[in-house]
């Protein structure tokens, strides 16, 4: 199965810009992003592996949470509020219950997606 157009677009101009970018084509689409750097004045790990999943009907469908592994703690000791353990396309995953305020098709996409964890990757909560 080939992904949307425009989410190839964005896969390859995530790869263009150097990152390692996995695709697992289907019902869900799933996109990983190897190595995504985490801050570590906050985490306890310099990098984990980035899922973000969406549909093929992207970019109309909202991306919502995303999965990191491995599982980051913040660096107080403590797990990371609103995540869980999760089971994604046959690996186990943290996932991130964060979800975007509003999602316009016409302006958010998967890079504009990446903003929005970063912004809670830069919370120490």
């Amino acid at each position: 199965m080939e992904l949307p157009p425009a989410l190839q677009a964005h896969v390859d101009e995530l790869r263009k810009g150097g990152r390692a970018v996995e695709t697992i084509p289907g019902d869900e689409i799933g996109i990983v992003i190897k190595a995504y750097p985490i801050p570590t004045a906050i985490w306890n790990e310099p990098s984990a592996d980035l899922l973000i999943k969406t549909h093929p009907t992207y970019p109309n469908a909202t991306i919502d949470m995303f999965w990191l592994d491995p599982p980051i703690s913040l660096r107080r000791g403590v797990t990371a509020s609103g995540t869980t353990p999760d089971a994604q396309f046959g690996r186990q995953w943290q996932r991130f219950s964060w979800h975007v305020g509003s999602w316009d098709p016409a302006h958010d996409n998967l890079l504009t997606y990446l903003r929005v964890v970063d912004d809670r990757l830069n919370r120490n909560e």
